[in-house]
């Protein structure tokens, strides 16, 4: 199949998925987006109409209701929460909290860790998920790190977390939990909430919920840890619409361990289809989501799978350490899996 020449300004270094805006085409799947695949709650969009009119008055000041429900979900003190608008937003205001300090990056991860780094005049570094190693010592500062990562899918146990954590009190970890209940693995680290000083988590309702648009999040901490970070954030952070939301969906989480397999085993199913095909690397992951080299550049292939098929992946060319050829995936039903299977064909066969 002839590839058309992409007319477009070149992939800014914190570019990210889920920009079907940037396009004219018709988009019939997403596959560049890697939060919960089913969507939202079926009753969350008709509860939210209902709500509406909380539009008309002030968000509560520091999203107060919510966060007692989050502290008793996680059997957590209140100031060992702070809810925030996504957890991007926590991001920036860890950084703001430790400006002018060290960072130690995990590549290849999300951007906006060392986009909020930059901003707030860290002396970066980096490394690869190879570095880590149970017994190894860490400089002082923070180190960040994703898990399951994001978009390589790998996961560190807990076993080597606390280790790290144990042997590195100089150290702040930040692990973003992003998409921890996208795995079977019990990888999660809050239940160590308070017990470590050093230990920074971050949780996205937008993943685990299907928000994006609403933008809601939380960090989870050592009282100590809290109230400085606390500190940066401005009154009414969070719309009275993303609190309702939150709300709602913790009394109606839409992932059990039924569904949780099924999707595993629709991404499994994806992964193995698409390995098969001529010229595609792909990379085994924990989760639903993975990254894959093609022969064809991944700017390139987005704009004719868009143009060609309405099927939005994401170009990760911008990923620290990545190649101008990898593209990650998420899964979602068979019949859109299907979909990109037959379009990888009809490019690559």
């Amino acid at each position: 199949m002839k590839v058309p020449v992409a007319q477009r300004s070149k992939v800014s270094q914190f570019h990210h998925g889920n920009d079907a805006y940037r396009f004219n085409s018709e988009i019939k799947a997403d596959f560049s987006t890697n939060t919960w695949y089913l969507g939202p709650h079926p009753q969350l969009i008709e509860y939210l109409k209902d709500e509406l009119g909380c539009v008309a008055n002030y968000p509560e000041l520091q999203g107060e209701t919510l966060t007692a429900q989050l502290a008793d979900c996680h059997h957590v003190a209140e100031d060992q929460i702070l809810v925030c608008n996504g957890t991007v937003e926590a991001i920036f205001f860890i950084a703001q909290s430790f400006q002018n300090g060290a960072s130690r990056i995990i590549t290849p991860t999300f951007s906006e860790y060392e986009h909020a780094c930059q901003i707030y005049n860290h002396q970066i570094s980096y490394c690869g998920a190879n570095f880590m190693a149970e017994g190894m010592n860490t400089r002082e500062g923070l180190f960040w790190l994703c898990n399951p990562n994001n978009p390589t899918g790998q996961i560190f146990s807990r076993e080597l977390l606390l280790d790290l954590l144990k042997n590195n009190p100089q150290t702040i970890f930040i692990i973003d939990e992003a998409y921890a209940e996208f795995c079977i693995d019990d990888i999660s680290m809050v239940p160590f909430v308070g017990k470590y000083k050093n230990l920074l988590i971050l949780k996205s309702m937008t993943k685990n919920h299907c928000l994006p648009g609403l933008r809601l999040g939380y960090l989870l901490g050592h009282q100590a840890l809290v109230k400085k970070i606390a500190m940066h954030r401005p009154p009414w952070a969070v719309n009275s619409l993303a609190l309702k939301a939150g709300s709602f969906c913790l009394k109606n989480p839409v992932i059990n361990t039924d569904e949780r397999i099924q999707y595993l085993a629709l991404s499994r199913e994806l992964m193995m289809q698409l390995s098969e095909l001529n010229g595609l690397e792909v990379f085994p992951s924990s989760t639903g989501y993975f990254l894959i080299k093609t022969p064809m550049l991944a700017a390139d292939l987005k704009y004719l799978l868009i143009e060609e098929f309405g099927l939005l992946v994401r170009d990760a060319s911008n990923f620290r350490s990545l190649s101008d050829y990898h593209i990650r995936i998420a899964s979602l039903t068979r019949d859109k899996n299907r979909s990109i299977v037959n379009a990888f064909k009809a490019i690559f066969e």
